[in-house]
Parts: structure tokens; C-alpha cells; sequence
């Protein structure tokens, strides 16, 4: 699955979209770095909870979806956006098929507010209109 020695897995993740579908999703730090595979991708900032340390809570920073997940998953300004929003945490959910991989990134960006996708809307108006 990854590719650096040093990665942490942490306990899989539920996150749930707008259509009322759950969908599961393997927890990495944010520094791994993956073989080449097609996903939806969610990165987050991760804390766990200190009384309990079974349970950790996701701030929704990017959602996203690729080809091949070796590939840098964003460009400099977005990983600038990470790291303001305190990002710590990529969550994984391995889809080849890319329509599919599409219907999970729209249905979850639709219920989930994020930090970062917005930045990656105005980029690309301004790249159409150029």
C-alpha cells in the first residue's frame, strides 16, 4: 500500500456523504507516500481525543479524487492551504473505476464543508476564463 517505512496507519475512518452513503476510508499521515493507485482521497487534521485515545475527530481540509496516488495529490498553493488548516492526515478509499471515484468525491464534497476545495473552485474559474 505505501511506500515509506516511516508512514502511520491509523484505526479506518466512516465518513458519510450527502446521499446517505457511508464510505470507508484508511487513515495514513499525512508524510505517506503511496504506490501508484486510483482513490478518493480526504485530507484532514486528525486529533485524538485525550481522555479516551480510542477516538480521534477529522477537521475536513480537501477532498479529492486520482488516477494514481504516487502523483503529488495537490499543487503548492493547496499544500500552503494544508498546512494553514494544520492538515496531519490522509484518508484513503482505493476506487479504480474513475466515474465511480468521481460520484464518491461530488457526494461527500456535497456534505462536507472543507477548508481548501473552494481555493481549487476559484482557480479553476479563473483558468477557464483565461
Amino acid at each position: 500500500m505505501c511506500v515509506a517505512s516511516w508512514a502511520v496507519q491509523y484505526p479506518d475512518i466512516t465518513f458519510s456523504g450527502k446521499s446517505g452513503e457511508k464510505h470507508r476510508f484508511q487513515a495514513w499521515s499525512l508524510e505517506t507516500r503511496f504506490k501508484p493507485m486510483a482513490a478518493v482521497y480526504f485530507v484532514t487534521k486528525r486529533a485524538q481525543d485525550s481522555s479516551t485515545y480510542n477516538r480521534a475527530s477529522h477537521d475536513s481540509i480537501y477532498i479529492g479524487q486520482t488516477a494514481n496516488l504516487a502523483d503529488p495529490f495537490g499543487t503548492q498553493s493547496q499544500f500552503d492551504c494544508f498546512r494553514k488548516y494544520g492538515a496531519n492526515c490522509i484518508c484513503i478509499r482505493l476506487i479504480e473505476n474513475e466515474e465511480q471515484r468521481i460520484a464518491v468525491e461530488e457526494d461527500l464534497m456535497a456534505l462536507h464543508s472543507t477548508h481548501c476545495n473552494q481555493l481549487t473552485r476559484i482557480n479553476r474559474i479563473f483558468d477557464t476564463a483565461e
